[in-house]
């Protein structure tokens, strides 16, 4: 009888420590494959993730900074690192833009190499432009945040092309990245755009710092112009009444720096405007160069995809339609240009009138 119940013990003793390690084993499992994988933290305001080792892939996604990812593995033959986000999407990502926490010689090979073996690297899609811009003024401040009251990193030029990373949330300035590095801020309003600037990432800094400052306009409507003075693209229109942030103002004070209640921003007449605080008491800020722009002299004119009759129209300007100039023909015969819809073709410069001589704009052909 005694040897009976010992052995009722010993077996429901047994079943117990199954029934034990049953239960653990799911947060075992767990805890070892949370282990496994290294994590990094993005180290750059945003970062593409692609569906391979190389920026010739699609994009997936986009991460920002101080965002952390699992590291899965890296390709043998560059800098890239397989990752996985939070929410179980994974992709390609450069790791010269993450701080990791194991070193990147570290994590499994994904493609072969030194005759290891390994998955084989997903096949190369055929290849596409990533989101590029080129400069369309003279020169252009690259800043630390998406406003003129940040400060200046870099300068841009004329012709300069530049890589998209993200806009601010109404498109106003985009973010970039320099064939040096530098990463910052510019006036989407200077670029002419391989891709709509609305289709990009928003990256939302919270807003530049503001004055306290406020104004009412004096007037009807109010040009809200790209710099103070009238040679420079009108923004939009702001009209009596309504009340715009004072953000800066120019050496003479004779134009501010006004922010919309929608966010975009640019230069207004001070004279125009009612303002709660002295203009000389504002903070001066210096003047992007002017954007070369023409006006139309003919009644249509045809936009076409080179310099010349036989190259294919794509679109038409009317007279009196302001145009921004990008460059022109060697011969100065042809001028590229931006249509007010964002479209970019050739003109005969016979039949623009430029706010630039010609000649000084850049050869693109």
């Amino acid at each position: 009888m005694k040897m009976r119940i010992v052995r009722q013990t010993t077996l429901t003793a047994v079943l117990l420590a199954i029934l034990a390690l049953a239960l653990l084993a799911p947060t075992l499992v767990q805890a070892q494959s949370s282990g496994e994988n290294p994590t990094a933290v993005v180290n750059t305001g945003a970062l593409n993730v692609r569906s391979g080792p190389d920026f010739t892939y699609s994009r997936v996604t986009v991460i920002y900074n101080g965002q952390t990812v699992s590291l899965l593995a890296r390709y043998y033959a560059n800098q890239w690192v397989k990752i996985r986000l939070q929410n179980g999407i994974e992709g390609w990502v450069n790791s010269n833009y993450l701080r990791t926490s194991v070193p990147v010689s570290s994590l499994p090979v994904v493609g072969g190499g030194s005759g290891e073996p390994g998955p084989t690297p997903p096949p190369m899609p055929d290849p596409g432009p990533n989101p590029t811009a080129v400069v369309n003024t003279g020169a252009l401040n690259v800043r630390s945040g998406p406003s003129i009251n940040f400060g200046v990193v870099a300068k841009v030029f004329s012709g300069q092309t530049v890589q998209l990373l993200g806009r601010a949330p109404n498109s106003s300035w985009v973010r970039v990245h320099l064939s040096t590095g530098v990463e910052g801020w510019v006036n989407s309003n200077f670029l002419v755009s391989s891709v709509p600037i609305s289709s990009l990432p928003i990256i939302d800094t919270g807003g530049p710092p503001s004055s306290g400052a406020t104004a009412v306009v004096n007037t009807g409507a109010l040009n809200v112009r790209g710099g103070p003075g009238l040679a420079y693209a009108v923004i939009t229109v702001i009209y009596q009444g309504q009340t715009v942030e004072l953000l800066a103002r120019n050496q003479e004070s004779s134009w501010v720096v006004v922010r919309l209640s929608n966010g975009t921003q640019g230069w207004a007449n001070a004279g125009e405007l009612i303002t709660s605080v002295p203009v000389s008491s504002l903070p001066v800020t210096g003047a992007p160069a002017p954007v070369s722009s023409g006006t139309v002299a003919v009644g249509a004119l045809n936009v076409r995809s080179g310099p010349g009759v036989e190259y294919n129209v794509i679109t038409a300007v009317t007279h009196g339609q302001v145009v921004g100039l990008i460059g022109r023909n060697a011969s100065s015969t042809w001028l590229q240009i931006q249509t007010p819809s964002g479209t970019v073709g050739w003109v005969n410069s016979s039949y623009i009138v430029s706010n630039v001589p010609i000649d000084t704009l850049p050869i693109r052909w």
